[in-house]
């Protein structure tokens, strides 16, 4: 049955029967909300962000016991938990991607309704110090970004689709405001020597000239929003 109600409650699929059924959950509820991430690491999902959570707190839950993890279980003991108040963290939104990579949590992109905000930035989370880092990807990436699909192949991640609001003014940016996008954007997270050749020639701006055609296209399409086949 459909309903147009924000709820709080997790269901599990059985994947040999392919019949759901309601978790009894214990703990201290999470409140309803909707357009979160929920990403399996180990034997807990970490829940980050959504329309009614629109702030950098991670809520843990435990597969195991089918509890909600308060927030003094989660934390570390002083010497060991790094979340300080000068720590940076990102800022709290909805709409966003989430995937796990070697036992850490990534988000990317996403909004913050109550801000008025669009974000293009991707952070890494550290369950096991609790702790947030902002990554620096190189090469030329998305630009502000909602509701689009990430998926992990192999170490790369996959970046499609999605909407931009364009939040602020950027003249090297020409895209419209608002607007359903066809873009695909790959990110490596373990880039292979040939990879790391590519990102030199084209930040130290070297000479393309003598390359082979399909090098010269790939270092295109590394640099370029737009690229035409041939």
């Amino acid at each position: 049955m459909l309903t147009n109600t924000i709820t709080n409650d997790i269901h599990k699929l059985d994947t040999i029967t392919m019949v759901w059924s309601l978790i009894n959950t214990r703990g201290t509820l999470a409140s309803p909300s909707s357009c979160h991430s929920a990403t399996i690491i180990g034997k807990k999902m970490f829940v980050f962000g959504g329309k009614a959570h629109q702030d950098n707190i991670i809520r843990v839950f435990d597969t195991e016991t089918n509890s909600w993890m308060s927030t003094p279980s989660v934390q570390l003991p002083p010497e060991r938990y790094t979340c300080t108040p000068a720590q940076i963290l990102p800022e709290g939104r909805a709409c966003h991607s989430a995937f796990a990579y070697n036992e850490e949590l990534y988000i990317f992109g996403g909004q913050n309704f109550r801000l008025g905000q669009t974000y293009h930035d991707l952070w890494k989370f550290n369950p096991e110090t609790f702790s947030w880092k902002r990554c620096e990807p190189s090469g030329i990436g998305p630009r502000w970004m909602s509701k689009m699909c990430c998926c992990m192949v192999g170490d790369r991640i996959i970046v499609f689709g999605g909407n931009r609001f364009t939040p602020v003014v950027d003249e090297d940016f020409e895209d419209e405001d608002d607007e359903d996008l066809s873009h695909l954007y790959i990110l490596d997270l373990c880039p292979s020597m040939k990879t790391l050749c590519k990102l030199a020639v084209t930040q130290y701006c070297l000479d393309q000239s003598l390359l082979p055609h399909n090098i010269r296209w790939e270092l295109a399409a590394m640099t370029h929003k737009e690229i035409t086949a041939h």
